[in-house]
C-alpha cells in the first residue's frame, strides 16, 4: 500500500505540478475569479434581459454583445501581448472589467438598468476579455518549465471552465432568496480579487514584433502562421465548428427554463439558468482537471475524438430533458465533453506555437472561437423565438451536425494523426498534407 506521503507526491506529480510555481499560481487563481465573474454575468445578464423584455432574442443580443468584440479586438490584443509586457496588458484588461462591473452593479441595484445599458456594458466587458485571453495564454508558458506545459495548460483550462460552476454557484444564494440584483455586486467583487492577483505576477514576458514592419503586417503574421500550418489549420476549423454548434447554449438556458422545464419568469428563470450552468461547470471542472493527470499522448488523442463525439450528443440530450434534474444531468455531460475537448485542443495549439508569435496566434484562436460562439448565441436566440423552432430542436440539430462533422474529420490526415498519436502529433511540421 502506498503511504500517505508517497500518495500525495504521486498526486502532485501527476495533477498539480504547475502549481509549485508562484506566478502560475497567481495567474491560476486570478483566472478562477475572473472566469467566475464572467460566467455569473453571462447567466445574470441573459435572465435580466429575458425578464425585462420577454424575448429570447434580447437575451441572445446581450450574450452576443459580450462575445462578439473578440472578432475585432483579439487580433489587436494579440499584437499588444507580443509588443508589450504581457503582465501589464493583462492588468489593464482586468482594470477595465472592474470598472464596467462597478457601473453595471450600480445601475442594477438602483433600478435604473435598461436593455441598451446591458448591451453597451456587455460590449465593453467583451472587449476587455478579448484582450485578457490572448495575454494570459501567451504569458502562461513562461511561468512553468516546458516539461510542465501540458499540465499547466490543463490546470488553466480547468480554472477557465470552473467559472461556469463557481460563478453561478456563488450568486445562487442571492438568486434563490429573491435578491437577484446583488448577483452583479458579487461579480464585481470576484473581478476585483482577480485584478489584485494579476498585479502580483512578477515574470516579465514579451513576444517579438518586427519594428520594421507595420502594425498591420505584424498582425497578419499570426493569421499567416495559422493558415499555412498543415496541422493547425484543420484543428482550428474543427474547434471553431465545435464552439459554434455545441457551445453556444448560454442564450437558450433561460428559454429552456421557461419553455421546457416549466419555470416562471422572475426569480425562477434566474434559478433555472443558474442550476444548468452550475451543472455544466461541474462537468467541465472534472473533465479538465482529470486530463491534467493523463501523461499518455495516445490516450489524449483518443480522448479528444471521443469527447468530440460526446460533445454532439450532449446538447441533444439537454434539449430532450423534461425536468430540471434530467436537464442538469444532461448539462453535466455537456460540460464534461466540451471542456475536455477544448482543454486538449488548447494544449495542442500551445505545443505548436513558438513564443515569439504566441500572443498573435492565441489571439487568432480566441478570435475564431469567440466570434463563432457570439454569432451562434445570437442566431440561436432568434431561432428559438420562431414559431417552427424551439430550444430543443436548435440544440439537437446543431449537436447532431457536429457529431457528423467529427466522424467526417477522420478523412483528414492531420486530424486522424492527432486522434491516433495525441499531442505528439501537434509537433509535426507545417508540411503535413491531407
Amino acid at each position: 500500500m502506498i503511504g500517505q506521503p508517497e500518495a500525495y507526491r504521486s498526486f502532485v506529480s501527476r495533477f498539480i505540478t504547475a502549481l509549485y510555481y508562484p506566478d502560475f499560481r497567481r495567474l491560476w487563481f486570478a483566472t478562477a475569479f475572473s472566469q467566475s465573474s464572467a460566467w455569473a454575468l453571462i447567466v445574470a445578464r441573459a435572465a435580466l434581459a429575458l425578464n425585462e423584455t420577454g424575448s429570447s432574442g434580447a437575451a441572445g443580443m446581450v450574450t452576443f454583445a459580450a462575445m462578439i468584440p473578440s472578432v475585432a479586438i483579439s487580433p489587436v490584443a494579440g499584437f499588444l501581448a507580443d509588443r508589450f509586457d504581457r503582465r501589464r496588458v493583462l492588468a489593464a484588461a482586468y482594470s477595465v472589467n472592474v470598472a464596467q462591473n462597478l457601473i453595471l452593479a450600480l445601475l442594477v441595484v438602483t433600478g435604473n438598468i435598461e436593455v441598451w445599458h446591458l448591451v453597451l456594458l456587455s460590449l465593453l466587458s467583451g472587449s476587455a476579455r478579448a484582450t485578457q485571453m490572448p495575454a494570459s495564454q501567451a504569458l502562461l508558458p513562461n511561468l512553468v518549465p516546458r516539461k510542465n506545459l501540458l499540465n499547466a495548460v490543463a490546470l488553466h483550462q480547468a480554472m477557465q471552465q470552473s467559472g461556469k460552476l463557481m460563478g453561478p454557484l456563488l450568486i445562487l444564494p442571492v438568486v434563490i432568496t429573491g435578491y437577484s440584483q446583488w448577483a452583479f455586486v458579487v461579480s464585481l467583487g470576484l473581478y476585483l480579487v482577480g485584478l489584485i492577483l494579476v498585479l502580483r505576477i512578477r515574470t516579465v514576458s514579451r513576444g517579438v514584433v518586427d519594428a520594421e514592419r507595420s502594425p498591420l503586417s505584424n498582425l497578419i503574421q499570426g493569421l499567416s502562421f495559422v493558415y499555412h500550418h498543415g496541422t493547425l489549420l484543420p484543428l482550428f476549423v474543427l474547434v471553431v465548428a465545435h464552439c459554434a454548434l455545441t457551445m453556444s447554449y448560454e442564450t437558450l438556458f433561460p428559454v429552456l427554463s421557461r419553455d421546457r422545464l416549466g419555470l416562471e419568469l422572475g426569480a425562477d428563470i434566474y434559478r433555472g439558468g443558474n442550476l444548468l450552468m452550475i451543472s455544466v461547470g461541474a462537468g467541465s471542472l472534472i473533465s479538465s482537471f482529470g486530463l491534467a493527470g493523463i501523461d499518455s499522448d495516445r490516450i489524449r488523442g483518443r480522448a479528444f475524438f471521443a469527447l468530440g463525439i460526446l460533445s454532439g450528443v450532449g446538447p441533444l440530450l439537454l434539449g430532450l430533458a423534461t425536468g430540471l434534474p434530467a436537464a442538469m444531468a444532461a448539462a453535466f455531460a455537456v460540460g464534461f465533453s466540451q471542456a475536455g475537448f477544448m482543454t486538449l485542443s488548447s494544449a495542442m495549439v500551445q505545443r505548436m506555437v513558438p513564443d515569439h508569435v504566441r500572443g498573435r496566434v492565441m489571439a487568432v484562436y480566441a478570435w475564431h472561437i469567440q466570434g463563432a460562439m457570439a454569432s451562434f448565441n445570437l442566431v440561436n436566440g432568434i431561432l428559438a423565438d420562431t414559431a417552427w423552432l424551439n430550444a430543443t430542436r436548435v440544440l439537437g440539430g446543431l449537436g447532431s451536425l457536429f457529431g457528423g462533422m467529427m466522424t467526417l474529420s477522420l478523412l483528414k490526415r492531420p486530424l486522424r494523426d492527432i486522434y491516433g498519436k495525441g499531442v505528439a502529433a501537434a509537433d509535426t511540421n507545417s508540411s503535413v498534407s491531407p
